[in-house]
């Protein structure tokens, strides 16, 4: 009956400390979400890693290939921004975590981040619940995410 009950608990600590692994961004969709329905340019009411597949087979969002090294190419993705277009960048968890979505911000000159090992854009976005604030691509996705990470440009022409 012990053991049971200790099995109970570290299972229970063991899902707690998952899914608030898993929940640090939980307000970012929010934010993309009211920040496009301003521009009237559709995206889900869903979350973060939902955007992402949605991003992935809309006909209104490009991906932005990644450089001839399988890099983001964050300097196409500043360009877009700074010409005045709209530029999500997403980052899908994959099941049972959430991932992460921001808006690359195009005001604000490119910043080197040694994490990336690149100069990266400031992207707008919530971070672990805070109020949304244009940070450095770096502050708001850690490199270690940016295999999963991709850079999306809408396209009003389709």
């Amino acid at each position: 009956m012990v053991a049971m009950m200790r099995v109970k608990i570290i299972f229970i600590l063991a899902s707690a400390l998952f899914f608030a692994s898993c929940a640090k961004n939980l307000r970012c969709n929010l934010y993309v979400i009211d920040e496009m329905d301003k521009k009237n340019i559709y995206v889900p009411h869903k979350d973060a890693n939902y955007i992402d597949s949605y991003l992935k087979k809309s006909k209104k969002w490009k991906m932005l290939a990644r450089t001839a090294k399988g890099r983001l190419n964050h300097a196409k993705a500043y360009g877009f921004a700074k010409a005045g277009k709209t530029v999500i960048v997403s980052y899908n968890a994959g099941p049972g975590c959430n991932g992460h979505v921001a808006i690359v911000d195009g005001t604000k000159q490119m910043i080197w981040s040694p994490k990336f090992g690149a100069s990266v854009p400031y992207a707008s976005g919530s971070v672990r619940g805070r109020d949304p604030e244009s940070l450095p691509l770096s502050r708001q996705f850690s490199a270690d995410k940016e295999p999963a990470m991709n850079y999306f440009v809408y396209d009003n022409n389709n």
